[in-house]
């Protein structure tokens, strides 16, 4: 038969493994692993220490019996301790097990049983009343109670000292430690069971997203707050049973997904989450975008569906934002290029199915770089700011308006009628004009802001966005060809002079790379002395495949776009190479090389000249570079420094085409100059008392008070050589004198004339 004693220690056991089994479910949850562990302890203590009273003998089971007595104290006094949130980890727990075993062992081998064995009972006292107190405090007062219970039996025991730690207690104290001891350990299982399902509960009653089970019926098994909340509830609680609509704003609407969601569930087991997105309409509030996640699972047989309700409004407005980041220009706050052509392809659609036509205004401000490197780009930003804004006011219902690029607009004229709406878009470009245009004064200084207008129709033939506003722009370039300030029609050969650009434009970049460009040579003879004194280097193309190509064809190409700054950089190299080959051959003409503005005033222009003329051993007078009025009217701040250094140095600079420009005569003063060439404009019916005449005379005089040399190009007659020998013109260069010619025959050409008509060669006449 079992002794009774045993009975209580067999309870013990089987809570300590039943909070065992717990913890395995739910091992979050570290004080119910520590209880069972606590029990199991307990156990262990009472049945080796019970033992150890009958056998005494056998000491090993009285060692056994205090460790276990420690682990057990260490072990329900961290658990409660859990409940706080005061997690001790495994070493710990051992340092504090083994501690309160050797406390019972010095006690109870020093001073005997019965000292031990109060001692055991005064610290179990001490960690049930210390635990009573813990949970008192955090209002777990049935638990609070159970442990209070225990320490009153502890109590107990003192009515029968003799007794305490035997198997030899009366039964009614015996009785009272049993029962307390199975209640405190029933009642820890409650408390490990609500603390479990309360974490649950926490983690649901916070989920930002509305959850809700329901079976099949409908009916709500359990929701969250946030549920509750959306369907006018304050608490979850009164929801329970009750059959709520996934708060769609029309009930049938609601049954439909219901039926939907059930019939799936019905089927067999969802192994994948729906996900539905749609509004969402709370009892009481604004309808919001939502996506609903339903999934199931069993619940003692029973399917039960699982609703999850997310708030997109976030992430829709986030959504919209990026979306109105991505075609809203950030400066102006106008529609973006993309944005343009998307809504432009949806114009264009509509026009063809309703046989309407639409017309594109590409709008370029004129010079509009000037104001930007002058006043900076903050003013230049407030002056694109004010621009958009004008043009927004001015829109009409039903057009379009972007900005395109830095300073390029777009407005686009939808729903018209035909094409005899000409003057209409005539009258609206020429609106545009006078809106933009505007002057303003900084510093001293006034400006003008003008635009110029492409105009581009959609016609019958079904374009695209992309291609309409390329006509725009090929329209544009050439208004701005024509004369800024204005407007053009893109007409279709337009577009084939485009095409002609960019092919002349595609072999241009290829031409210094694969050696086509050439240059020759014409001879510039001096007067007084009927000797070839320079030449000018004139670049020639020939192409593989476009044959020899014009200058006039290419050089307005390349001045474009940047190739003029890489064909002039092979152009001055080529004719300082060839000066100094000239040179070491005993031939030293002066190397006149024409240089465009873009190239001079280049940083860098400077150094590069004078590296050249060092790497080639050529002295600085061997070289002479012709300026247009151009590059003298550009106001650069730095232009007559770098000038004037270039003319100290000993380079020689002339001032190409002079007489054809607005202020020639200013030049002359304010720069330093060596040489002026009188354009073969003037030239051309030179005559003894013609008005040309009369104006040669007067550049030559005016150059040569300012200490000028003077060259006239164009010379093709006799006439007109001793015409100019006799007005004191300095160097004749032309036709008559010889043309353009590559290095070799420039060698071979006279190098003195005898100043006679048969003494110039039939070839050169």
């Amino acid at each position: 038969m079992v002794p009774v004693h045993d009975l209580g220690v067999a309870a013990l056991a089987i809570l300590g493994l039943a909070f065992l089994i717990g913890w395995n479910g739910a091992r979050l949850n570290q004080a119910t692993l520590l209880w069972g562990i606590a029990h199991l302890a307990l156990a262990g203590a009472t049945f080796t220490g019970y033992r150890f009273h009958l056998q005494p003998d056998m000491p090993w089971l009285g060692a056994v019996a205090t460790v276990l007595t420690g682990f057990f104290l260490a072990s329900l006094h961290a658990g409660t301790n859990f409940l706080q949130g005061r997690i001790i980890g495994p070493g710990g727990l051992v340092g504090r097990s083994l501690g309160a075993a050797f406390l019972i062992a010095v006690v109870g081998f020093g001073g005997g049983r019965f000292a031990g064995s109060v001692l055991v009972l005064g610290l179990m006292m001490l960690v049930y009343g210390a635990s009573a107190y813990l949970c008192l405090r955090m209002n777990y007062r049935l638990l609070a109670t159970a442990f209070a219970l225990k320490t009153g039996a502890c109590l107990l025991y003192f009515l029968e000292p003799s007794t305490i730690g035997t198997p030899f207690q009366s039964p009614a104290i015996a009785g009272a430690g049993w029962v307390t001891s199975v209640l405190l350990g029933l009642v820890l299982v409650d408390a490990a069971i609500a603390q479990t399902r309360q974490r649950l509960s926490s983690v649901i009653k916070h989920l930002p997203d509305a959850l809700v089970a329901r079976r099949l019926d409908g009916k709500i098994l359990f929701c969250n707050d946030r549920f509750a909340q959306l369907a006018g509830n304050t608490s979850p609680e009164d929801l329970v049973g009750r059959q709520v609509p996934l708060l769609a704003r029309e009930q049938e609407e609601a049954e439909a997904m219901f039926r939907k969601v059930n019939a799936m569930v019905q089927s067999g087991p969802m192994d994948e989450p729906m996900r539905l997105e749609r509004a969402i309409t709370p009892t009481r509030g604004e309808p919001f975008p939502a996506e609903i996640i339903f999934s199931s699972y069993m619940d003692l047989g029973y399917p039960v569906i699982l609703g999850l309700i997310r708030d997109l409004s976030e992430r829709k407005r986030g959504e919209e934002e990026r979306l109105h980041q991505a075609n809203t220009d950030q400066l102006t706050g106008l529609p973006n290029r993309r944005f343009l052509e998307q809504q432009l392809d949806a114009v264009l659609w509509i026009a063809q199915r309703q046989h309407t036509q639409c017309a594109v205004l590409l709008i370029d401000l004129d010079h509009f770089k000037k104001v930007n490197d002058t006043l900076g780009h903050a003013f230049g930003d407030e002056i694109l700011r004010d621009i958009a804004q004008a043009l927004q006011e001015q829109k009409k219902p039903g057009d379009l308006l972007a900005r395109l690029s830095g300073d390029e607009f777009a407005l686009v004229m939808a729903g018209l009628p035909s094409l005899m709406s000409i003057l209409e878009v005539e009258a609206r470009a020429l609106a545009v004009l006078q809106l933009i245009r505007r002057q303003f004064r900084s510093d001293g200084m006034d400006y003008q802001i003008e635009s110029t207008i492409g105009v581009a129709f959609s016609g019958r033939e079904g374009l695209t966005a992309a291609v309409l506003l390329q006509h725009a722009e090929v329209a544009m370039y050439e208004s701005k060809a024509r004369g800024r300030g204005g407007w053009c029609f893109f007409e279709s050969d337009m577009d084939e002079r485009l095409a002609e650009s960019l092919r002349l434009e595609s072999a241009l970049r290829q031409a210094v790379p694969r050696r086509e460009l050439r240059l020759h040579y014409q001879p510039i003879y001096c007067c007084d002395t009927g000797r070839m004194a320079k030449a000018e280097a004139l670049v020639r193309w020939e192409s593989p495949q476009l044959g020899w190509v014009p200058p006039g064809r290419f050089i307005p190409v390349a001045e474009e776009t940047s190739l003029i700054l890489e064909v002039g950089e092979w152009i001055l190299e080529e004719a300082i190479r060839q000066a100094a080959q000239w040179r070491a051959q005993g031939l030293a003409p002066v190397v006149s090389i024409n240089v465009s503005v873009r190239q001079f005033t280049q940083p860098g222009f400077e150094g590069q000249v004078f590296a050249l003329l060092q790497r080639y051993g050529l002295p600085p007078s061997g070289i002479e570079l012709e300026l247009t009025e151009t590059l003298l009217a550009s106001d650069q701040e730095d232009l007559p420094a770098l000038l004037h250094r270039l003319h100290d140095a000993g380079v020689g600079l002339s001032l190409d085409d002079f007489g054809t420009g607005y202020s020639s005569l200013s030049y002359l003063s304010r720069f330093s100059l060596n040489t002026v060439k009188i354009d073969r404009s003037f030239v051309m019916e030179l005559q003894e008392s013609s008005r040309n005449h009369s104006l040669v005379r007067a550049i030559i005089s005016m150059a040569h008070s300012l200490h000028l040399k003077v060259v006239a190009e164009g010379v093709e007659t006799w006439r007109q050589y001793e015409i100019l020998k006799a007005e004191g013109c300095d160097f004749l260069q032309g036709y008559l004198l010889g043309r353009p010619m590559a290095a070799e025959q420039l060698r071979a050409h006279p190098q003195v004339l005898a100043g006679e008509e048969r003494n110039i060669p039939d070839a050169v006449i």
